[in-house]
């Protein structure tokens, strides 16, 4: 049996693992909106749309 963990611990390990999760989530919601954005548009506006959008990211303070 293993000991115990200090409560400090586990909640530093499940505030980790949230923020993994809402990070694959993110990704894979970002994935799936641009494959419905290629379906329908072509790829360069979809790459001129992208790069706005990260410019203006890039931007934010």
């Amino acid at each position: 049996m293993q000991p115990k963990r200090p409560v400090n611990d586990v909640d530093q390990i499940a505030a980790a693992q949230t923020a993994a999760f809402l990070r694959r989530a993110s990704v894979t919601y970002l994935e799936c909106c641009v494959s419905l954005m290629m379906t329908h548009l072509q790829r360069e506006e979809v790459a001129l749309i992208l790069e706005q959008e990260a410019d203006m990211l890039r931007r934010l303070d």
